[in-house]
């Protein structure tokens, strides 16, 4: 599971510079969202805001 993450006011920036929600940014970094616009929102988090990425290990069925 990956995720990005960015400082908390850049959220709303990143959702008023697209025309989203900041939801709709959230949901993006979560990597919840598939598509042009949150492949976009994602690319600009990492190189504009500083975002990072970070990997989580999936969880094994028990």
């Amino acid at each position: 599971m990956n995720r990005i993450v960015i400082r908390r006011g850049d959220t709303g920036k990143i959702a008023a510079r697209f025309g989203v929600t900041p939801q709709s940014v959230r949901a993006a970094l979560r990597f919840a969202t598939e598509g042009e616009r949150p492949d976009r929102i994602r690319e600009v988090a990492l190189r504009e805001y500083g975002g990072q990425l970070v990997r989580f290990p999936r969880k094994l069925p028990q």
